[in-house]
């Protein structure tokens, strides 16, 4: 069974889907190898209701254009979206 590692708050995963983006809470990381050979934490996220968290491949991120973004001041329980820096670095 692979280790994770716990995820600090402000990470996300941030998908485009309808005409907006969807922001999923990084609740932990895989250590992982790519295709390429390189290193790489892949994010885990919540699976949703009766569902166990999913381990987000590096596939997912190309298929979904998904990319992990950091922000430390976003309110997950806010109506609106704030203006808050963000980090992204997209997996490729």
């Amino acid at each position: 069974m692979p280790e994770f590692i716990p995820a600090a708050p402000g990470w996300y995963v941030s998908e485009y889907l309808a005409d907006e983006t969807d922001l999923d809470p990084v609740i932990a990381w895989m250590p992982a190898i790519t295709r390429a050979g390189e290193d790489t934490l892949l994010p885990v996220v919540d699976g949703g209701n009766f569902c166990l968290p999913i381990v987000l491949d590096e596939d997912s991120f190309k298929s979904y254009r998904r990319h992990v973004v950091y922000r430390p001041n976003h309110d997950p329980g806010a109506a609106a979206p704030a203006s808050n820096p963000t980090i992204s670095k997209e997996t490729n």
